[in-house]
């Protein structure tokens, strides 16, 4: 299969036809409608994981500004050079303590991030007072803020805000914003105290988990909805199935030629369990039930069957990569780290890759067969 062969299309005009071809298989316009939605939606969309209600921009496309924690940054040895290609700009997040810890090293980048609070530069730090562990004890915040008044003591003259407040301006770029304080210090038997307690919200940051950027996000599309193109039924008359396998073969060309640094696309998504468990269809891996194209139109979370935006490796795990060969930050929602779950399968996985799920699987079995005697 060469270029040649195939139809001139670019990964945006592929991407978009794909999805296109893939809402015609609902059956009524409210399930075309919805298919389309899932799809389209894929980087449309953030969630907000741990980014504050009144910073969240209410789910905005992937590329757009984020924020990561000093913590997430230190922990994955993250340099600035490598933050930089967080192309829609991000906010390096000082949490509680995190300010105030020194290092000699004039150099260093704790040391870089703490002279750039509220910059414009593509990659710029706040401070935040706020409880970031799901405790209910609010003891580390009501610590650290009066470490916060202390050292800043005109601290209210700093907190975030947009520079056009009544405009809402692109969620790409730190020069949008200003100020760099935040905090919400609730919980104990203390008063609560909120930085930001009137609408509007300055809302600018999308969490850095769920960050790509735009080619990124295009081989996130190609690899999901390839994925996708297994949940049709194949059996169709012979010109159906001509235009299905032409467009097969299009995104089967772009993934064999999305090279990052453990692989092509294409060898990841032929090798991913989820199209090994029966040649030619589509399963969640974890239930091991086919996914079929109309489970698509299927939109409320609620309902277990609902499909899933599914890592392999954990969101929770923080884990960051520079690809040398796209030149880029590979946050958990990378093309090479995605498949098609139902909700209650990834409720299921928990904080398990694939791989650690099937072997702790495996071990409960074991472990069941053993105990009651189960040949």
């Amino acid at each position: 299969m060469t270029k040649e062969d195939l139809p001139k299309l670019t990964k945006k005009q592929l991407r978009d036809k794909v999805i296109k071809y893939l809402k015609n298989f609902g059956s009524t316009k409210e399930e075309k409608k919805k298919i389309h939605t899932k799809f389209n939606n894929i980087c449309e969309k953030t969630g907000q994981y741990n980014v504050p209600d009144q910073l969240f921009q209410k789910r905005t496309h992937r590329k757009n500004r984020v924020l990561i924690s000093w913590k997430t940054v230190k922990k994955n040895k993250l340099t600035l050079q490598q933050l930089e290609t967080f192309s829609g700009g991000v906010a390096v997040e000082f949490v509680n303590e995190d300010y105030f810890q020194t290092d000699d090293d004039p150099q260093s980048l704790f040391n870089v991030l703490k002279g750039r609070l509220g910059s414009d530069e593509i990659v710029s730090s706040i401070i935040t007072i706020r409880n970031e562990d799901g405790s209910s004890s609010s003891q580390i915040s009501r610590n650290a803020f009066e470490k916060l008044k202390i050292e800043l003591p005109d601290y209210e003259n700093h907190l975030i805000k947009r520079k056009k407040p009544d405009v809402k301006s692109s969620g790409i770029g730190n020069d949008k914003w200003e100020g760099y304080i935040y905090y919400s210090i609730k919980g104990g038997q203390q008063d609560t105290m909120l930085s930001h307690s009137k609408k509007p919200f300055p809302q600018l940051f999308n969490p850095a988990c769920e960050f790509a950027d735009a080619d990124i996000c295009l081989d996130i599309d190609l690899v999901l909805v390839y994925f996708a193109m297994f949940s049709i039924d194949k059996n169709m008359n012979e010109s159906d199935k001509k235009e299905y396998d032409a467009l097969l073969n299009n995104i089967k060309y772009e993934l064999k030629n999305s090279e990052y640094d453990n692989g092509n696309l294409l060898d990841y998504c032929n090798n991913h369990p989820c199209l090994l468990l029966e040649k030619g269809k589509l399963f969640d891996p974890i239930q091991v039930e086919e996914i079929k194209i109309l489970d698509f139109s299927i939109d409320n979370k609620k309902n277990s069957s609902n499909l899933d935006f599914t890592h392999d490796e954990a969101v929770n795990k923080e884990k960051y990569y520079f690809d040398t060969k796209k030149k880029c930050i590979l946050t958990p929602s990378r093309p090479n780290n995605i498949f098609w779950s139902r909700h209650l399968s990834n409720m299921m996985q928990q904080n398990f890759s694939l791989d650690e799920y099937f072997k702790r699987e495996e071990e409960i079995v074991r472990k069941r067969r053993e105990k009651l005697d189960i040949k």
